[in-house]
């Protein structure tokens, strides 16, 4: 009954666009009382492929990456209203879409690269701000948590020793320049580890449904 009242509601909301000079856009995901449409799926598509300066592909496996993507982001931001979790200000959005517009060349770089892809700066604001509110949420509620001891770093150290030796010649780097960059990896390691865990169970818990089957 559920999924009837979501997906009725859904469509009556898709017959009344028109009548408002909207465009109507092709559901794909809902997400508990939320959904996501196959313009923001490509959407991702594209903003994805300029960040990361790669070809743009459409391809199903793409496309269900990005649909994976936002159903995750939009599952963090649910939980960020529901735990009155501080989102990101638009002084944040500001200074990260900045960082990408040197990363492009200066505004003019930006520009060029937006058109080429039929992205425009609000588009691409919007998507910045998910993945701030993801980040954000990361650092709230799991990093506090996330412990990693001596011994987890020399044993880290042990097992890269180990690989080391296999590939290389010679003497492999001494534990203590390696004890840094081996505590933020096992700290980011488990770290993903912790919010994957959570995205599971949020999976779980929130009704998700694939409107577009070829994206389950």
């Amino acid at each position: 009954m559920r999924l009837f009242c979501l997906v009725f509601c859904c469509l009556v909301v898709c017959l009344l666009l028109p009548a408002r000079g909207e465009i109507i856009d092709r559901l794909a995901v809902a997400v508990g009382n939320q959904v996501i449409t196959e313009l923001q799926i490509d959407e991702e598509l594209r903003v994805t492929a300029m960040l990361n300066h790669e070809p743009l592909i459409r391809g199903l496996e793409q496309r269900r990456t990005a649909a994976d993507r936002l159903v995750e982001q939009l599952l963090i931001k649910l939980e960020m209203q529901l735990s009155h979790y501080t989102l990101p200000d638009a002084g944040e959005v500001d200074k990260y879409y900045q960082q990408i517009e040197e990363g492009s060349g200066g505004q003019a770089g930006l520009d060029k690269t937006l058109r080429s892809l039929n992205l425009t700066a609000e588009i691409l604001r919007s998507h910045l701000e998910l993945q701030l509110t993801e980040l954000k949420f990361i650092e709230v509620r799991f990093r506090p948590d996330v412990t990693v001891s001596d011994a987890d770093v020399e044993a880290a150290y042990q097992r890269q020793v180990a690989a080391w030796k296999q590939a290389h010649t010679g003497q492999p780097p001494t534990l203590e320049v390696s004890r840094e960059p081996l505590y933020a990896m096992l700290r980011e390691e488990r770290t993903d580890a912790a919010l994957n865990a959570w995205l599971g169970e949020s999976r779980k818990r929130v009704m998700i449904v694939y409107l577009d089957k070829a994206l389950e």
